[in-house]
């Protein structure tokens, strides 16, 4: 992986956190597993600053595979407006982000 700020990351304590907040009591996420709005909100604030978009008009992201707490994962820029999120050597998610 290349730069840290273009990198997830996650604590179980994190998890917790938004869990509380949240109220999503599914116990899918008692296996470590993030919350997929927690990857989508990193994302987004990683993709504004990459691209200097002052607000988002479209955010599209599709889930290919999980994330659990440790894992590190990262952003991978494509052409403007276009990403991916790789763990390791897989791609694990994929989206297009336009922004003004």
């Amino acid at each position: 992986m290349t730069s840290g700020a273009n990198s997830l990351l996650f604590s179980l304590a994190e998890l917790q956190a938004y869990k509380t907040i949240s109220r999503d009591a599914n116990p899918i996420h008692d296996t470590g597993l993030v919350f997929g709005i927690l990857i989508m909100a990193k994302v987004e604030a990683i993709l504004s600053a990459h691209w200097d978009y002052q607000a988002i008009t479209k955010y599209d992201y599709t889930f290919l595979k999980p994330l659990f707490v440790g894992e590190r994962a990262q952003v991978k820029f494509l052409h403007e407006g276009e990403f991916e999120v790789w763990r390791e050597n897989e791609c694990i998610g994929k989206g297009v982000c336009i922004g003004r």
